[in-house]
Formats: C-alpha cells, sequence, structure tokens
C-alpha cells in the first residue's frame, strides 16, 4: 500500500513522463490498475493503434475490422474530448478492407494539430477505393509546421499548393502511394528541413528532381518506382543514394559530399560508363545487377574517394528454373572485365564480389594453370588490403580475376573464397534471406549446384592458394558437414 501511496504522490508531470515511455497496449493496462495513470491514459500522447497493440491478435481476421475500428474510433475520440495533443499517431489498419473514407478523414481532423510529431499511415492493400490522403489536414500552418516525420502507406496523395509549410519536416517516406510528379514536387517545396527521403513502389513519377534548396537532405532512397526515367539531385549535404530499379537516367551536382552510394538492376556496363562522372567524391558503392554478356568497357574515368566495392551477380529469376546441364547456361559473363572498376578506383582498400547461385557458368579446366593467365595488365593496387568472394565457383573469368589480383595487389592482407552464398559461417547466423530459422545453418543450396561448389574448392587448391603470398591471410570457406552430406576439407 505504502509503494501505490508514494507512487500517486508524484507529481504528475512525472507520472505522465513515466506513463509515456510505455509501449501503448501496457501503458492502457496499467491505466486500469491505477487512477493516477488511468488520468495520463487520458494524456497519452504516443499512440500506435493496430491489432496487436490493441490485443486483437487473438480475434479470427475477419472479426478484427469491427474491433479495431470501434477502438481506434473510441480512444482518438476520448482523446480529443479531453483536449489531448497527440504527438505520435502510428495507425496501421491491415484487416479493415471495408472502412469508410469519411471515417478515416475524421480521425485524421482530430489528431492532426498543432503539436503533432509523426504521423504514420499504412492502409490495407485490398481496399475496394484506394484512400485519398486528405490534404487539409496539413493545410493548417500549425499543425504542418509542428509535424516531424510523415510515412504513408497504400494511398493516394495529391498535394496543393495550399499546403501548409512543413518546416520542421525531416523524415518523409511514402509506400505504395499515388502521387503524381507535380504533387510531390510541391511536398517537396514545402520541406526545406528534410533530411530523409524514402519513396516505395510509388509508381507515378517519371522525373524526380531534388532542388539545391533541400540544403538539409543527406540519403535518399528509391525502390522500384517503375516510371522513373530520370533522378536530377542538387542536394548539397546528400550523403548516401540508394536507388533499386532500372533507371536510364541520373544526374548529381554539387555532390560533394555524397559518400556511399547502393544502385541495384544496373546493368554493370552502363555503371561503368555513366556513374563516374557522378561519383567523384563517393567513398562506398554497391551495384548488384543481372549477368550480361557484354564486358565491363574500360575508361579513362576515375573513382578516385572509392574505398569501399561490393558488387553482387544476380542468378536467374523465378521465371526462369536453375539450369539442370552446363550446355543450358548463356554465354558465360566475363567476371574479368570488372577489373575495369578496380583500375579506376586508385585509393580501393576492399572489394567483395558476390555470386548468386547459378550466375555464372561452371566452365572450368583442370588443364595446364597457364591457360588461365592473362596478359599482364600495367594496374598496380597499393591500397587494396582486402578482397572477398562470396559463391565462389569454378568459373575461368572469376579464377583470372583472382589472379591479377594476387598479382597487382602487393597490400593484399586478407583474401576469403566462400563457396556458399550469403553465410557468414563465422558470425554463426544466417542471412535475411534464408528461410531456415535455426541460428548457424546454412542458407540453402540447391542439389543442382552442390558438385560445382566441391569443385569450386578444388578450383581454390590447385590455382589460388599456390599463388598467395605467404604475408596474405587466406581462408576458403566450404560446405559443411552439418548442413551437406559431403564436405572437402583443405
Amino acid at each position: 500500500m505504502s509503494q501505490n501511496l508514494v507512487f500517486e504522490e508524484l507529481p504528475q508531470d512525472i507520472v505522465h513522463r513515466i506513463h509515456s515511455l510505455l509501449p501503448v497496449q501496457e501503458a492502457a493496462r496499467a491505466a486500469c490498475a491505477s487512477r493516477g495513470l488511468l488520468h495520463s491514459w487520458r494524456c497519452y500522447s504516443n499512440l500506435t493503434l493496430n491489432c496487436e497493440t490493441l490485443g486483437l491478435t487473438h480475434k479470427k481476421f475477419e472479426e478484427r475490422e469491427t474491433y479495431i475500428i470501434d477502438k481506434v474510433d473510441r480512444i482518438l475520440r476520448n482523446h480529443y474530448g479531453n483536449g489531448v495533443k497527440v504527438k505520435t499517431l502510428k495507425l496501421h489498419l491491415a484487416p479493415c478492407n471495408n472502412i469508410k473514407a469519411a471515417c478515416l478523414d475524421g480521425w485524421l481532423q482530430v489528431t492532426v494539430k498543432a503539436g503533432i510529431k509523426e504521423l504514420d499511415l499504412a492502409m490495407p492493400l485490398l481496399m475496394k477505393e484506394k484512400y485519398n490522403f486528405p490534404c487539409s489536414v496539413l493545410s493548417d500552418d500549425a499543425a504542418a509546421s509542428s509535424i516531424q516525420s510523415l510515412g504513408l502507406w497504400g494511398c493516394s496523395f495529391h498535394p496543393t499548393p495550399t499546403l501548409g509549410l512543413l518546416r520542421r519536416l525531416k523524415c518523409l517516406q511514402l509506400t505504395l502511394v499515388d502521387i503524381s510528379e507535380e504533387g510531390l514536387g510541391i511536398l517537396l517545396s514545402k520541406s526545406s528541413s528534410l533530411e530523409q527521403l524514402v519513396l516505395f513502389f510509388c509508381s507515378g513519377i517519371t522525373c524526380l528532381q531534388i532542388p539545391c534548396t533541400m540544403q538539409q537532405l543527406n540519403f535518399l532512397s528509391i525502390t522500384e518506382c517503375k516510371s522513373l526515367k530520370m533522378v536530377e539531385i542538387d542536394a548539397p549535404n546528400l550523403c548516401s543514394f540508394y536507388c533499386v530499379g532500372t533507371l536510364i537516367e541520373i544526374s548529381i551536382r554539387n555532390s560533394f559530399q555524397l559518400k556511399n552510394v547502393n544502385l541495384s538492376c544496373i546493368l554493370l556496363s552502363d555503371a561503368r560508363a555513366k556513374l563516374p562522372s557522378v561519383l567523384g567524391t563517393v567513398e562506398s558503392l554497391t551495384l548488384r545487377s543481372r549477368t550480361e554478356n557484354a564486358k565491363v568497357p574500360t575508361l579513362a574515368s576515375k573513382l578516385p574517394c572509392l574505398k569501399h566495392l561490393d558488387i553482387e551477380l544476380l542468378g536467374p529469376t523465378m521465371a526462369f528454373p536453375p539450369f539442370r546441364n552446363i550446355t543450358d547456361f548463356p554465354k558465360s559473363y566475363d567476371v574479368f572485365s570488372l577489373v575495369s572498376f578496380l583500375d579506376a578506383s586508385p585509393t580501393l582498400d576492399s572489394f567483395i564480389l558476390r555470386v548468386e547461385q547459378g550466375a555464372l557458368r561452371s566452365d572450368f579446366g583442370f588443364g595446364d594453370d597457364h591457360e588461365y593467365l592473362r596478359q599482364r595488365l600495367e594496374g598496380r593496387h597499393n591500397c587494396l588490403r582486402q578482397v572477398t568472394i562470396t559463391g565462389f565457383c569454378p568459373s575461368k573469368s572469376l579464377v583470372q580475376l583472382l589472379i591479377y589480383i594476387l598479382e597487382s595487389a602487393p597490400s593484399l592482407e586478407r583474401l576469403t573464397l566462400d563457396t556458399t552464398y550469403r553465410y557468414d559461417r563465422r558470425s554463426g547466423t544466417t542471412s535475411r534471406w534464408s528461410s531456415s530459422r535455426k541460428i548457424g545453418q546454412c542458407s540453402p543450396m540447391c542439389r543442382t549446384y552442390l558438385p560445382g561448389a566441391r569443385r569450386a574448392v578444388e578450383a581454390a587448391c590447385r590455382c589460388i592458394a599456390g599463388r598467395v603470398p605467404p604475408n596474405v591471410e587466406f581462408e576458403v570457406l566450404e560446405m559443411c558437414s552439418r548442413c551437406h552430406d559431403t564436405c572437402l576439407h583443405i
């Protein structure tokens, strides 16, 4: 009893502060057990409302819609009736396929007021008609100027010039949002303090223009915006740029702070030909590409600041099943042409090449080793210290690339060849792509590729191991006996 009295006697601002730190479900439960916290709950300003936090996971899926609509409505109306300023509203309505737009409009109108800092609205994908986010709630300058984070998922958003100034907006994330190029331009023009811009599957944009007025923008991520053909960036403090999807053109000006670039689904030949002119200050570059028959061109342009290079060669898509015989493969990709990236990077410190299963043809033959040597090139890589190949396979051009690196990188300290793919054996954890839940279990490997993995170990022993200088730490990671029937040891 004395403990309860001590708590009840705490100043209200301290009680409210303690209560505000609890997740919404625990905060609601605590309010049922304490009068002091019941009063605090009526002032609880950080609301995360979904099936889990509202305790509806035990309900049948078809029953959840009615319950979640009722509970959310009561919580938001009570807060509004008590004059509570909601600071955070995370509203995820996955089961509510039949929710009325008028209901949603009402919730936002009573919640998005002066003092709100974060708004995250996620709509169900199976709604008969996509919800149109009401710009009117952000036309009020007091509400617009207080919001710091805005996330919209699965709705339409059509900003107009009447939109209030989003002076404090730092993070904007749009996922599966129908927004036009013009509408996004208006939104960005109102968001001069924006630091992070994330676009997922926004198909209405053909040209993304980041103006020089966005002085604070440091992170830009674009994922699978299918209609996007051009990105024009003039943000002087942009530090990281991530893009997944095919782009025709990328233009980056005044990019003196750009250090990290990650591009997926781009042809390596295009990347090598087009990117150096916009990546003069980049220190970390990640490229993911389907294998192609074209060789990567050798150009005079340089990547003078590049220190970390990560290239991933992707295998066949699900539409094209793994090849059963070596003759079924398309013409083998010339991995040796990646030397072009190395030669263009005089300060390169680490190089990672990830080869997905089925990405390269296993065309290695155990004949005279000299047939795998090419004409000695002039490149010298005096800064290259670490090289890692994951998914190492018995590919002739891959062996040639490794021999070239060993002969041209006097500063090399460590060489790791992993015959598996996306599995870090030393950390004992599976990758995020693995379907296995067992800690330390290898990622699944198709039986079609098992003989090739064994031959990869043989290739590493025969053509690579003898060429590794004694001062270089050399390691070959292979199939483990716990996860596969046979394991070869070096």
